[in-house]
C-alpha cells in the first residue's frame, strides 16, 4: 500500500465548528477531498456530543482536533484515510477511552463505513473509503501475496474484499473467534495469517503460544523463534501453558503500573525494551474447553486472559469447527472475542450464534470464503491462502533451517543462476539492467524484469523504498537457490 497522499497541518473542530482549509498542493480529486472533510467533521462533531470536550475556567468549550491526515491508496485505489488525534488535547481521558467498543460502534454509525481505532503511539482512527465504482467481484481463490504488506506493525492479512485487500494490525484484530465447517479454509487462512505475522515481525515484537489437540494443523510452525514454550497437545500440557501466560499477564500489569502506563502501547512508546506482542491460538477450541470442563483450571486461564490481556498486548484467538463455540466456552470469553471470521457453516442457527448471520449460505465451492466482523456489521470476504509449497518454505525459512527445495517451491537452473548472480556478484541486489548484461543463457531484459514483478509479489525480492533503490534477494529466495547469503 503505497504512502499517504494527503495531509492536512491542521484539521479542527472546536465549538465553533471550523474546519481547516486542505493543502492544495495535494491535487487530489475535488469529490475525494469533500468526502473525508465531511467523514472528519463527523468524527470530531461525534466525539463532541459524547463528550469528549474540555471546558476552560472561563466556561468556554472546546473539543478535540486532528493533527494529520492521510489517505491510502492501493493500485491507484484511495481505500483508506486515516486521522491522527491530538493527545496533547485529551486532558480527562485517554485513547483507550476512544477505543472502547462502544464508542467504535458511535462512530461506526456516523460515517457508515468500516471503522477502527489504534492506540499505538498515540491515537488514530481509521476508515475505509468505499466508492460504489470501484466495487468488484470477489475472487474465487486469494494467495496471499507478502510482497504487498501494507506498511505498519504486526500486520496481519485478512482477505480480499470488494474493495480491495484487507490487513489488519493484530492489536485492531484482538481476541478472535474463527470458525467454520471442515473444508471451508479455515485452517489454511490461519496458516496465511501466521505467515503473515512472523515474516513482518521478529522475535522481539512477536511472540507465539500454540495449542494444538490435533497434533499436526500446527506442526509447520513448530520451530521458529517466535514461538513461547512447546506446542501444547493434550488439556494438561494446555493448562499448564496457558497457566504460564497467565502470570506474564499479571506480571505485565505491575510492569504498566510501575511505569504509570495503562496499556502496552503507552509503555513501548517510553521504554527502551519495548514488551513483545503475544498472541495465542488455539485450535479446536470448544472441544478442548469441553474436555477440561466449565469449572476447570483451564477455563480460568482463558476467562483471565480474555480480560485482562489486551492492555498486556496478549490476545487470544480460538478456533473450531463448531460455531456454536460462543455457546460452550465460559461467558466472558465469548463476550471478549469481538472479532469474528466466520466461514461456511451448517445451518443458520449456527451462523446466527458465531455472529455472522448468512455464512450458512457462503458457497461451498469457494474455500476461504468467509464474512468477516472486524469492526461493524460482517463484510464478505475471500480468505487469504497459501500454497503448501510455499508455507513449507516460508515456516523453514523463519525457522532458519535449509530447506529442502524438492518439497516447496521449485526454481530453474536458469533462475539459479540468476540469484547466484545477484548474490555473488551484485551483493545481494536484483538489478534487471545488470543481470540481463550478464549473458546468462536466454535472460533478456524482457525476461528478467517480467521474473522481477513476479517475485517481487510473491516476497521473494524486496519492494524497494525509493524508486531509484533496487528489489533485493531475500533470505527465502536465497534459501530456495541453495546460495548462502553474502550481502
Amino acid at each position: 500500500m503505497a504512502s499517504g497522499l494527503m495531509t492536512m497541518n491542521e484539521f479542527t473542530h472546536d465549538h465553533n465548528h471550523s474546519l481547516a482549509t486542505l493543502d492544495q498542493t495535494t491535487r487530489l480529486p475535488a469529490d475525494l477531498v469533500r468526502q473525508v472533510t465531511i467523514k472528519g467533521a463527523k468524527l470530531l462533531s461525534a466525539l463532541d456530543r459524547i463528550g469528549f470536550v474540555h471546558e476552560n475556567r472561563d466556561g468556554s468549550m472546546f473539543g478535540l482536533r486532528f493533527s494529520e491526515i492521510n489517505i491510502w491508496r492501493e493500485n491507484g485505489v484511495p481505500v483508506n484515510a486515516t486521522f491522527h488525534v491530538d493527545t496533547e488535547r485529551m486532558y480527562h481521558f485517554s485513547p483507550l477511552d476512544i477505543a472502547k467498543p462502544r464508542i467504535v460502534a458511535a462512530l461506526q454509525a456516523v460515517c457508515k463505513l468500516p471503522l477502527w481505532v489504534m492506540t499505538k503511539n498515540g491515537l488514530v482512527i481509521a476508515i475505509e473509503l468505499a466508492p460504489a465504482q470501484q466495487a468488484m467481484r470477489l475472487p474465487a481463490r486469494a494467495d496471499l501475496d507478502l510482497g504487498k504488506r501494507p506498511k505498519g506493525e504486526l500486520m496481519a492479512p485478512i482477505g480480499e474484499s470488494k474493495i480491495g485487500p484487507i490487513w489488519r494490525p493484530l492489536p485492531a484484530i484482538g481476541h478472535a473467534l474463527i470458525t467454520g465447517t471442515t473444508g471451508s479454509g479455515k485452517s489454511t487462512w490461519l496458516h496465511s495469517a501466521i505467515a503473515g505475522l512472523v515474516t513482518g515481525a521478529g522475535p522481539n515484537k512477536l511472540r507465539l503460544v500454540l495449542v494444538d489437540p490435533k497434533r499436526s494443523e500446527l506442526a509447520p510452525w513448530a520451530n521458529i523463534p517466535h514461538r513461547l514454550g512447546d506446542i501444547a497437545y493434550t488439556v494438561e500440557q494446555a493448562t499448564q501453558l496457558m497457566g504460564d501466560l497467565v502470570d506474564e499477564v499479571d506480571r505485565r500489569g505491575e510492569v504498566l503500573a510501575g511505569a504509570g502506563v495503562r496499556d502496552i502501547a503507552g509503555y513501548n512508546s517510553q521504554s527502551p525494551k519495548p514488551l513483545p506482542y503475544i498472541l495465542c491460538i488455539v485450535d479446536e477450541a470448544l472441544d478442548l474447553a469441553l474436555t477440561a470442563g466449565a469449572r476447570s483450571e483451564l477455563a480460568g486461564h482463558l476467562k483471565t486472559i480474555s480480560m485482562r490481556g489486551r492492555s498486556t498486548g496478549v490476545y487470544l484467538w480460538l478456533a473450531t469447527q463448531h460455531a456454536a463455540a460462543v455457546t460452550g466456552l465460559p461467558r466472558v470469553v465469548a463476550v471478549n472475542l469481538t472479532t469474528r471470521l466466520v466461514f461456511r457453516v451448517a445451518d443458520g442457527t449456527a451462523a446466527h450464534t458465531a455472529g455472522c448471520p448468512g455464512a450458512q449460505d457462503l458457497p461451498p465451492n469457494r474455500p476461504g470464503r468467509m464474512l468477516a466482523k472486524l469492526a461493524a456489521k460482517p463484510i464478505e470476504v475471500q480468505g487469504y491462502v497459501l500454497r503448501d509449497g510455499v508455507l513449507k518454505a516460508i515456516a523453514r525459512t523463519v525457522s532458519g533451517q535449509s530447506p529442502n527445495v524438492t518439497t516447496g517451491p521449485v526454481l530453474s537452473e536458469g533462475e539459479i543462476a540468476l540469484v547466484r548472480y545477484a548474490m555473488e556478484r551484485l551483493g545481494g541486489a536484483f538489478i534487471v539492467n545488470k543481470l540481463a548484461a550478464a549473458g546468462l543463457d536466454g535472460w533478456t531484459k524482457y525476461k528478467v524484469d517480467r521474473l522481477a514483478l513476479v517475485w517481487e509479489r510473491r516476497g521473494w525480492l524486496t519492494r524497494p523504498a525509493h524508486r531509484a533503490d533496487p528489489r533485493r534477494v531475500t533470505p527465502e529466495l536465497a534459501a530456495l537457490a541453495g546460495v548462502v547469503d553474502v550481502a
